[in-house]
């Protein structure tokens, strides 16, 4: 039998811990389930930005998102970085993309032989951008952010071209009909042995706000199948400094027992949503006789924070949020297995041409999954890296996690440092306390081997707008407020408010 098929299925925005497989009291994922039975699922794997497009040009790039200039939405990726979808490409296997990648700009087909997509993401006209980049400026408020909250629930029964991603539709239609296309893509493949082989990357993008979901998925859990949001106050006095920021930036303060409880059920019923549609491509594959000799890989770009901590969305580096799900299986892989190594994924591009028998060029940050898959050893680092410079935070953060620690860098602000080992919700800062004052070296040693933190975080405010022609930091000096009056008196290009 030739080389094994690759199946790449990315959704956007699930919690790393709602599935069946991790054991979730209510939520239901048959699917995710028998796949993760089939192969091996990771308890420790994170996204590299938890934000989508930063976090899908580091997975594509095998490098991390400060590496290709990837600070937030909107930013293009230079046409000139390999993708391992060009290499598979070049090397002659051919690659397809279909649904959701959010490549921006003019490197939509992202080096894939054949794409299909139903909404493209633009990039902004001008970049870098010389208007300050309001989500980061003081004051910032976006006002969707608790309208999703507050309109979540049952999606409006009606059938859509998939482009309409409003509080009463979301994203079902998007994903209904990407789902078709991939169904109808494989049903016209060729399963005989001699076929040559191929690589399917399908994006969804349930469980992505709006929290809108069909009837039937959110009877399924509400109101009584919900597990209550752990720290969930709003407003959270507790949180960090910049934690604290963000949320006031998501203009959730005051927000009810009631409106989180619908919106999680609403969640749930995304993620079983999600997991139908996963399992029709899976039965499409066996009904075609391609499941026996095809890899597949189940994540998404980032996860969800879901009322944990008094939070909502992604951005943050708590578990919840830049944590993700991750299963692998395939011909040859061992079933049932559950791998605890810290892992990220940087490592899809390795493991995409690892699968494929094709060497990863030394340039590229990850490692392949399939030598701790078959534990055959490794030479990855005993810890992974992940970092944000996009909306709701003034300053980037940046997390190193290691097998037992979180640790969270903070620029122009105080670390944190969590024993998740101990503290799996992390509600006990350990940074001050001087008898972890060696972890945090550690911690802070293994990030400054990756990058200079102060230095790629003024880039990104350079790229982003927030320094201005005589070097002030708006980001300090400048509050949304003036940014608009400033539009307006001609200080500042004119252009709506970003999200």
């Amino acid at each position: 039998m030739n080389n094994p098929n690759i199946l790449v299925l990315c959704s956007d925005e699930h919690h790393p811990f709602m599935s069946g497989y991790r054991n979730h009291p209510y939520v239901q994922t048959p699917n995710l389930d028998a796949l993760a039975d089939s192969g091996t699922h990771f308890t420790d794997a994170y996204c590299n930005s938890p934000v989508c497009v930063p976090s899908r040009m580091s997975f594509m790039t095998g490098k991390y998102a400060s590496d290709v200039g990837s600070w937030f939405l909107h930013v293009p990726l230079d046409r000139s970085e390999m993708t391992w979808s060009r290499r598979l490409h070049e090397a002659g296997i051919p690659s397809t993309m279909i649904g959701k990648l959010d490549m921006c700009g003019p490197y939509q087909d992202a080096g894939f032989s054949e794409h299909r997509i139903l909404k493209y993401r633009p990039a902004w006209s001008e970049y870098p951008r010389k208007t300050p980049f309001a989500p980061r400026l003081e004051g910032y408020v976006r006002p969707d952010k608790l309208a999703h909250i507050k309109n979540s629930g049952i999606r409006e029964p009606a059938v859509t071209d998939g482009s309409d991603f409003s509080d009463r539709y979301g994203f079902w239609d998007h994903d209904r009909i990407v789902t078709d296309w991939a169904v109808d893509w494989i049903r016209n493949k060729d399963g005989s042995e001699s076929a040559a082989p191929w690589t399917l990357y399908v994006g969804l993008i349930f469980p992505h706000w709006p929290f809108c979901v069909p009837e039937e998925y959110f009877e399924q859990y509400y109101p009584d199948k919900v597990q209550m949001p752990f720290d969930a106050s709003f407003p959270n006095e507790d949180l960090h400094p910049a934690l604290r920021h963000f949320q006031k930036g998501q203009g959730t303060d005051g927000i009810t027992d009631e409106d989180i409880r619908r919106t999680v059920a609403a969640y749930y019923g995304m993620i079983t949503a999600t997991d139908a549609m996963i399992g029709r491509i899976i039965d499409e594959l066996k009904t075609q006789g391609l499941y026996e000799n095809t890899y597949i890989i189940y994540t998404s770009d980032h996860g969800e924070s879901a009322g944990e901590h008094g939070l909502f969305y992604k951005q943050c580096s708590y578990e919840g949020s830049v944590g993700v799900p991750l299963i692998v299986s395939g011909p040859g892989l061992p079933a049932g297995q559950q791998r605890t190594e810290p892992v990220s994924l940087v490592d899809l591009y390795p493991t995409v041409l690892d699968m494929a028998g094709l060497e990863t060029e030394p340039d590229r940050r990850g490692h392949s999954w399939l030598p701790l898959i078959q534990d055959v050893g490794s030479d990855r680092p005993n810890w992974v890296f992940s970092e944000h410079h996009g909306n709701f935070f003034k300053d980037s953060w940046y997390m190193i996690r290691t097998e037992n620690y979180k640790y969270t860098y903070y620029c122009n602000d105080h670390p944190t440092l969590y024993d998740l080992a101990n503290d799996p919700r992390e509600m006990t800062d350990l940074a001050p306390d001087p008898d972890f004052a060696d972890v945090l070296g550690e911690c802070e040693q293994a990030l400054r081997s990756v990058l200079d933190p102060e230095a790629v975080a003024l880039q990104a405010k350079r790229d982003l707008g927030l320094i201005g022609p005589g070097g002030e930091d708006y980001t300090r000096t400048l509050t949304v407020d003036e940014l608009r009056a400033g539009r307006q008196i001609g200080l500042f290009k004119p252009e709506p408010d970003l999200i």
